[in-house]
């Protein structure tokens, strides 16, 4: 017999469950504190399970919440059609895709300089004479 009737994500489903052990541990272990308050025990290592009980309780709290956010981001990377605004009811259209452009550099063998469009290049050097100053 499941737990969730009606059909709900797994982040969703996981989220909650981490939520729901992880408050119901702190809840416990506030319980389990006042009564050892009341009632203090022979050896203090009752507290160190107490606390960490507790400390385990909050972060299973935090895993939930943790898993609830990426769950809910992780459900736009799913939806695999986008559907254009404008687009007539009943038609689906894909996201644009980028296209690769070609290459329009000539090939340059081994040892040589390939050409440059540097307003500089008929010095030999890089030196811009505004800023450098003449030679």
């Amino acid at each position: 017999m499941p737990f969730f009737r009606s059909k709900t994500s797994s982040p969703a489903q996981t989220s909650l469950i981490y939520l729901t052990v992880g408050c119901l541990m702190i809840v416990w272990m506030g319980v389990w504190y006042i009564y050892l308050i009341n009632h203090p025990p022979q050896t203090p290592a009752v507290y160190y399970w107490l606390s960490g009980f507790t400390l385990t309780g909050l972060t299973l709290v935090v895993i939930g919440l943790a898993v609830g956010q990426i769950g809910r981001a992780a459900r736009h990377a799913q939806a695999a059609d986008v559907i254009a605004p404008d687009a007539p009811a009943g038609t689906n259209q894909a996201a644009p895709v980028a296209t690769a452009v070609p290459n329009t550099m000539p090939p340059v063998s081994p040892g040589t300089v390939p050409p440059s469009d540097n307003t500089f290049a008929s010095t030999g050097t890089n030196r811009s004479p505004a800023i450098h100053g003449p030679r």
